[in-house]
């Protein structure tokens, strides 16, 4: 009886220890996949970060933010389209070191892809020196918001580049910096396009090459408007009438505008169109509760910058 108490005692024995030893092993195994899996998802986190650099954040959003499935698909939009490139960059490359023009031309594209973004446009492409944007897709406010958003950032550009021309003079570019820019508004075809590998979200039509006409006809330092996008403007904006164009391709004269900038009352315009203020007899009032899933939107977000934009403004005054 003993001996059977004492079989019975060695094998509950064993049954703990091994129990103890699978214990350890899972306990082993497990920390071995936490560690997989903190470095994959470290993998996952710096290859989206790559990402982002290549497309607009707009269209990261819809992709990564939403889930939505990439396809050759398209539809017809309309959209406020912006183009602009600097004067004689052939020249300036010709007579600049490669290293220096190149530190350069970077400062500048990311300038000015920083004042694209601030104001809600999509970034098409950069070809060389050019830069191409648009307004209404994927995100869409309406057309007159897009029209001035597109406007504001365009004004805002060249006063930077009223800044960076300095700054390239001073690195010895003898031409320095001057940008000519043209802005049109009208339905497009915007989409992906491409390959089933290798695909573009990019925009299409008559009106894509309108305003790539005007900003090649655009004076250095200026941003010619047509005519469609001048009567989507509030009355801050201010213009003058420059001519009427006969564009190739196109089967009616485009009347062509000069954009000159906002007025005093470029205030007034942001407090009305800005759902994050509200005018108050005193001046204007934060609104209250905002939430974090409506700040999801890129559009929201780029309200509330301006917004605290504004009120930064008043505390230094």
């Amino acid at each position: 009886m003993d001996n059977i108490q004492q079989w019975d005692k060695q094998k509950l024995i064993d049954e703990v220890n091994d129990l103890k030893n699978l214990y350890e092993t899972i306990a082993e195994h497990s920390s071995v996949m936490e560690n997989e899996l903190e470095l994959k998802n470290r993998d996952i986190s710096n290859l989206i970060n790559q990402l982002k650099k290549y497309l607009s954040p707009q269209l990261f959003e819809s992709i990564v933010g939403n889930g939505q499935e990439v396809t050759l698909s398209y539809k017809r939009k309309f959209l406020t389209i912006f183009f602009s490139d600097i004067v004689s960059f052939t020249e300036i490359s010709d007579r600049t070191d490669p290293e220096v023009l190149s530190d350069l031309l970077n400062g500048y594209l990311n300038d000015m892809a920083l004042i694209a973004h601030k104001h809600g446009g999509t970034i098409d492409k950069f070809i060389g020196d050019a830069l191409m944007v648009f307004f209404g897709d994927p995100q869409f406010i309406n057309d007159k918001q897009h029209a001035e958003d597109c406007c504001a950032m365009a004004i805002e550009m060249q006063v930077k580049c009223q800044e960076i021309d300095k700054k390239w003079k001073n690195k010895g570019i003898e031409h320095g910096l001057k940008a000519r820019m043209g802005i049109h508004s009208g339905y497009c075809t915007v989409g992906n396009f491409g390959s089933e590998n290798r695909m573009d979200y990019t925009i299409i039509g008559g009106n894509v090459n309108i305003a790539s006409r005007l900003e090649s006809l655009a004076k250095p330092g200026s941003i010619f408007i047509s005519s469609v996008t001048k009567n989507l403007l509030s009355p801050t904006f201010n213009t003058s009438f420059k001519q009427k164009l006969e564009i190739r391709g196109i089967h009616f004269p485009v009347e062509v505008h000069e954009l000159n900038s906002i007025g005093h009352s470029k205030e007034k315009l942001l407090l009305e169109n800005n759902p994050y203020l509200q005018i108050t007899e005193n001046g204007f009032a934060f609104k209250e509760n905002i939430s974090f899933s409506e700040l999801q939107s890129i559009s929201n977000r780029h309200h509330l910058t301006t917004a605290l934009e504004l009120l930064l403004q008043k505390i230094k005054l």
